[in-house]
């Protein structure tokens, strides 16, 4: 119907993925600044319901925006995210601003220097325009903390936007940046990308660098990576972050060519495994997430594509051996544990109760099964399996319950998602499905180790396959600021109708 807002061909400025703005950018179809002006004016005007930013560097990345378009008009070189304005986690430090890592025991400290990922991206280019919220230490995927609040999904207000990454997946979602700077240690990035319908990738172990400040954390279970709005755009923050720092525990086998250009190659006809395994999750997977899987399944199939019910060794006790490598690092932290939040000072007891010879061994234990897990779908060569065996949690939920009890909470809401952080495999979350009532849905492909081009040229297949354009409806844009409960029926535009009217890939 003609004048219909949910029958557009291209979404919105704020929406664009990062390779279309770097493109405008450089054809001086936009400015640097006015682009960066536009991201900052939508989140003073628009993102306190939110809170997806603790910090808005406003002075900064304006003066980096014009110093950007001066070298746009200069015609000289750019890189890959020349004038994309991005926000980083509150995890990663950049220099002369605070990184709090969502707790009150650091909320004076500010960064001396920049984190090896956080220069890469300003070495491409990429400007700097906030930091995001995250639950304190990134230990649970709800972000809700006493220092900044809860973080919500521009989906649904009432619903948490998912973590550790929460805060860069709301303000993405929300049209507050090109792309999002995250990190994913059990789920950190594909999380808040399933729960705010985006595409999270986490990369293969080592392939990106967490120097100067951490090695191999939690034995290599922590990797850095980025939220983005499509497969592409994951290719180009991965052709970005990706890379050996001095010092680094270990070094990803280096790429055939860059990853940009798997997006959209060959895929072939591929055997993929379907997990559908809830060994955590005594209540099973709720419908809507059976749905997104089921469907996900018949997209892949209807590919061509050879697909196989699939039974993994994984053990009962893969939850404890979790649990201990977790309350033995947050016991180690060198802060205050009076200041933190319950779910982890009951995580710190934990750990200060573990013996030594406990917290030696669950690594060990856990990289075995990481083993028999690699071994058992070395035929394969992909996995799809839900991200979260349910919705978000509600903001407030955890309001008055134990730590012990949101820990358990948590851990059947990720379910299995933690996996591939212990195998070392690259994983990716697609934003395939929309449920009226949920919302977002995501399903994830996991990637045959270090094989992060196989798994983006499957992505992308699949993509553009089934995914739309979604964004959340107009009500988050009010010209006032004020928010009512968003509708979760999106405005959407078919990636193959929206490449058609645009004249350009996606």
């Amino acid at each position: 119907m003609p004048g219909d807002p949910s029958l557009t061909s291209e979404p919105p400025l704020a929406y664009r993925p990062a390779t279309e703005l770097v493109a405008m950018i450089r054809a001086r179809q936009l400015a640097a600044r006015e682009l960066t002006e536009h991201y900052l004016a939508r989140i003073e005007r628009l993102d306190a319901p939110l809170r997806s930013n603790v910090a808005v560097l406003a002075e900064r990345a304006l003066q980096e925006a014009a110093a950007a378009d001066e070298r746009t008009m200069a015609g000289g070189p750019t890189g890959p995210l020349h004038g994309v304005p991005v926000t980083i986690k509150d995890f990663n430090r950049f220099a002369g601003t605070p990184t709090t890592m969502g707790t009150r025991s650091l909320a004076g400290w500010v960064a001396e220097a920049d984190d090896a990922v956080v220069a890469r991206l300003r070495g491409a280019g990429a400007i700097v325009i906030g930091k995001t919220n995250v639950p304190e230490f990134g230990t649970i995927g709800h972000t809700d903390t006493a220092l900044h609040g809860p973080c919500a999904t521009p989906w649904d207000l009432t619903c948490n936007a998912g973590g550790s990454s929460g805060g860069a997946g709301a303000g993405l979602a929300a049209g507050r940046c090109g792309l999002a700077q995250g990190s994913d240690a059990g789920g950190s990035i594909r999380i808040p990308a399933a729960v705010n319908g985006l595409v999270g990738l986490k990369p293969a172990r080592d392939r990106v660098s967490n120097a100067p400040l951490l090695g191999d954390l939690g034995f290599g279970l922590v990797t850095s990576g980025a939220l983005t709005r499509t497969v592409a755009d994951a290719a180009l923050a991965l052709d970005v972050l990706a890379g050996y720092e001095p010092g680094d525990p270990g070094q990803a086998p280096p790429p055939v060519r860059p990853f940009v250009p798997e997006v959209g190659g060959d895929v072939g006809r591929l055997r993929i495994g379907i997990d559908r395994q809830t060994l955590l999750t005594p209540g099973g997977l709720h419908a809507s997430v059976e749905a997104a899987l089921d469907a996900t399944v018949e997209v892949l199939s209807g590919l061509g594509h050879d697909l196989e019910e699939l039974t993994l060794p994984v053990p009962p006790t893969i939850g404890e051996l979790m649990l201990t490598v977790w309350a033995a690092d947050l016991a180690a932290q060198p802060v205050d544990p009076s200041t933190f939040e319950p779910v982890n000072v009951w995580l710190a007891q934990v750990g200060r109760t573990r013996r030594a010879a406990e917290a030696a061994a669950a690594p060990y234990r856990l990289q075995l099964l990481a083993r028999a897990v690699v071994a058992g779908t070395s035929h394969l060569d992909a996995v799809v399996l839900p991200v979260l065996t349910g919705p978000s949690r509600r903001n407030g939920q955890y309001a008055g319950w134990d730590g012990e009890a949101v820990f358990a909470d948590q851990t059947a809401w990720v379910g299995l998602t933690p996996r591939p952080n212990l195998t070392g495999q690259p994983s990716i979350s697609l934003p395939l499905h929309h449920d009226d009532v949920v919302g977002p849905v995501g399903v994830q492909l996991v990637g045959r180790p270090w094989d992060e081009a196989g798994l983006l040229r499957l992505a992308a297949q699949v993509e553009a396959a089934a995914s739309t354009v979604r964004i959340p409806r107009a009500s988050t844009d009010r010209a006032d600021g004020r928010y009512g409960r968003v509708s979760n029926r999106p405005v959407e535009v078919s990636r193959a109708r929206a490449r058609r009217a645009a004249g350009r890939p996606w």
